[in-house]
């Protein structure tokens, strides 16, 4: 233990002018009046002043394999908010549960006759799976006439208004695009423990002032609801030109800012009702993309492992090797103390914003340490096991 904490003082030194960095500077232009990443306030609401639903056309696009235990959810949210010249286009990613049967049934109670289900073909080789699904719902929606796509996964409940809210702000932002990250579903211990670090992660990666600022060329969407004009997709169905990405919102919006400007935040207006009540299931869902993440690069994950050190872990290491051992520094101990303190205080307001109690709150570090491991789990399937599952299939 003597022997490590003689060995800190340059990583922690570093540590901490990376996070004096990331904590003043990072996502925002120097001594502007910019909102910080970690900020919460990037943020969508919905108006009170717009119609219950929207007289646009809009073609309302949702993928779904094996959705059963979602999709009533999904489009009972959506129904109520689109008018008789819009179309909910659901595509049946070759489904083996009760998908199908419970979405007609909903539209026949509802007495909604504005829909079409599409029978997914199977997964051409070199495709991803959902954006394959959504290549066949552009492709029918881009020979009607409808002025907007809203591309919605199958486990997102819609607010009130939302849609309507969202096609008034691309108008009047005069955007291109409008992507809304969901709020996730957060009940379950491993929820508390791993979704609000994956979120602020999300947004320390993408901040949202570089994403809305039409000058630079930062790119991302929250895939879970992306509203954008139709026209972009008239000379070419621009899933094509991602068709074997597994990340296909941050994909997508790279293609769409270059047509003109995209906005994303965080709203609580739009929910995900998908439950990961075990370590599992979020690992299958962080793994599948991780290691694309980094562009499927060893360089690029080895400076990442070295970095969620860094960053996450050596200082509140240190913090914790001073209760069991006094050969210690001032200095160093100023400095994990400093580190620490900015990592909690960026946390802190994705942490509020999922009203995590303290005691998930205090477990981040240990969080960041449990997604380095998920990637480094990625990146070993990608060489050895020919790639990561998700929803029964395999991606390389």
């Amino acid at each position: 233990m003597s022997h490590f904490i003689q060995n800190t003082s340059i990583l922690l030194i570093l540590s901490s002018l990376i996070w004096i960095y990331l904590f003043i500077f990072w996502g925002r232009k120097i001594f502007s009046t910019e909102l910080p990443f970690w900020t919460n306030k990037i943020f969508f609401r919905s108006l009170s002043n717009v119609r219950d639903y929207s007289n646009e056309s809009i073609a309302v696009i949702i993928p779904a394999r094996n959705e059963q235990n979602y999709i009533r959810q999904t489009l009972r949210s959506v129904v109520k908010q689109i008018g008789r010249s819009s179309k909910i286009i659901l595509i049946d990613d070759n489904s083996n549960d009760l998908t199908v049967m419970k979405a007609k049934a909903l539209f026949k109670q509802n007495k909604i006759l504005n829909f079409k289900i599409i029978k997914g073909k199977e997964l051409p080789k070199g495709w991803s799976g959902k954006v394959w699904a959504l290549y066949q719902g552009t492709e029918y929606a881009r020979t009607r006439s409808y002025e907007y796509f809203l591309f919605i996964d199958s486990d997102i409940v819609l607010g009130e208004k939302t849609i309507s809210s969202m096609v008034v702000k691309l108008k009047n932002d005069k955007l291109k695009m409008i992507s809304l990250m969901a709020r996730l579903n957060c009940k379950s211990i491993w929820e508390n423990i791993l979704i609000p670090p994956f979120i602020y992660y999300f947004k320390k990666i993408y901040p949202f002032n570089n994403v809305n600022n039409e000058k630079s060329n930062y790119s991302a969407a929250a895939g879970g609801c992306i509203l954008c004009k139709s026209d972009l997709f008239i000379e070419n169905n621009l899933f094509e030109k991602i068709k074997n990405k597994v990340i296909d919102d941050c994909n997508l919006a790279k293609l769409i800012k270059k047509e003109g400007p995209i906005w994303l935040g965080i709203t609580t207006d739009i929910k995900s009702i998908r439950e990961y009540n075990s370590l599992w299931d979020i690992w299958k869902m962080v793994s599948r993309t991780a290691y694309e993440q980094l562009k499927n690069s060893l360089i690029f994950l080895l400076l990442s492992i070295f970095a969620m050190f860094l960053i996450y872990l050596i200082a509140p290491i240190y913090l914790i090797s001073f209760l069991f051992d006094n050969n210690f520094t001032s200095t160093n101990f100023t400095l994990s103390v400093l580190s620490t303190l900015l990592m909690y205080l960026s946390f802190l307001p994705t942490a509020k914003f999922y009203n995590i109690s303290f005691s998930y709150f205090i477990f981040f570090p240990i969080s960041s340490f449990l997604y380095l491991i998920m990637t480094l789990n990625s990146a070993l399937n990608y060489y050895y096991s020919s790639g990561n599952i998700w929803k029964g299939r395999k991606y390389r």
